[in-house]
């Protein structure tokens, strides 16, 4: 039986990151959508239900799974009220940004026997695939020190809701989340973190810029985000014990999924990234840089991990503790931030 599927708004989330997946997904059937975008939503979709009170949709017999992709300030509640309905979930990041609900809603999902996982898609680019494989073979050697970032070029302020004061709102809980959690996943929970986090544009409402360390015995991690980025971003820079892995640029499939592409296209996400390999056996043998293209990701392997995992055949693509852990990391960071201080890891994720 197909798992019906609901999508709370239709923003570019929605829209561009959930809906295009859920319906190419073998094994889920995209059931309604919560939006007063009619027009927009059946333009594409003309099959889907398009509903307007989200209570409804969040407690409604007719779905199985529903995906929350509100301002961040609606997704406890909302998740909240679909698992005590009965239903999976699935939330938008920043899921909550206090440790506290995103454990009740753990528990909650445990208690009602539901699958509840949060959307890190970042973790199907594949950029972060390709460091990933170099970290765990060992190609390279030893990872010392990794700088992990997502710059862009917005030095104005711009209206919308991610810029005015609110509940996780700014760059630091819109883009955090995705690379604090590659990291999380890369190498696990650190000993500590030290953060920066602060405001640089005129007129901002809301942290714009931010950069953190992370200590790992004696490997160290750089991330960070700009909004005066105007060249070339680098997105990783990984430096290894023999040798180094530059990647420049995103993963194609945010800017192809915005033009309308759909994931089963023959063309999707066809533009691949640049890369450099730089290898060196010894400090006296360091080789010329070797151009890699690094071929986009792929985020419909999320949607079958959920199917999976709904289904009985495996794990959620971002566990209960992983879940967790992020949320806690946004918030020591937080601290660090205050404090001006490093502030050390001491939690343990209880799923």
């Amino acid at each position: 039986m197909s798992i019906r599927v609901g999508i709370v708004g239709f923003g570019l989330s929605g829209r561009v990151f959930h809906a295009p997946f859920i319906a190419k997904q073998a094994g889920m059937t995209l059931s309604q959508i919560c939006t007063s975008q009619r027009e927009a939503v059946l333009e594409r979709w003309p099959d889907v239900q398009v509903v307007t009170d989200a209570d409804a949709m969040l407690t409604s017999d007719e779905l199985d799974l529903v995906v929350i992709t509100t301002p961040n300030e609606l997704h406890f509640p909302q998740a909240k009220l679909a698992l005590e309905s009965g239903k999976h979930v699935l939330l938008e990041k920043p899921s909550v940004t206090q440790l506290g609900q995103i454990e009740a809603l753990c528990r909650l999902a445990n208690e009602q026997g539901k699958v509840f996982t949060v959307y890190q898609n970042r973790r199907f680019d594949g950029d972060f695939l390709r460091l990933k494989a170099l970290v765990e073979s060992g190609e390279l050697g030893e990872l010392k020190h990794l700088d992990s970032r997502f710059d862009r070029f917005r030095p104005v302020v711009q209206e919308r809701w991610r810029e005015q004061p609110g509940v996780g709102t700014g760059i630091f809980w819109d883009l955090g989340p995705h690379i604090f959690d590659q990291v999380l996943a890369l190498m696990g929970t650190p000993d500590w973190i030290h953060a920066s986090v602060d405001t640089l544009r005129k007129g901002g409402n809301v942290h714009d810029w931010f950069e953190l360390e992370l200590g790992y015995g004696k490997t160290r991690v750089r991330l960070g985000s700009t909004p005066f980025e105007a060249g070339e971003m680098r997105r990783f820079n990984g430096r290894f014990t023999q040798g180094s892995w530059q990647c420049f640029g995103l993963d194609a499939q945010e800017d192809a999924l915005r033009a309308g592409q759909l994931p089963d296209q023959e063309d999707y996400a066809g533009t691949p990234q640049r890369a450099l390999c730089y290898r060196a056996p010894t400090q006296d043998e360091i080789q010329p840089a070797q151009e890699e293209s690094i071929a986009a990701g792929q985020y419909l392997n999320f949607y079958q991990q959920l199917t999976d995992a709904i289904e009985g055949r495996g794990e959620a693509p971002v566990s209960q503790n992983n879940a967790c852990e992020l949320v806690y990391a946004m918030e020591l960071a937080m601290e660090s931030a205050d404090s001006g201080a490093r502030q050390r890891w001491h939690y343990t994720a209880p799923f």
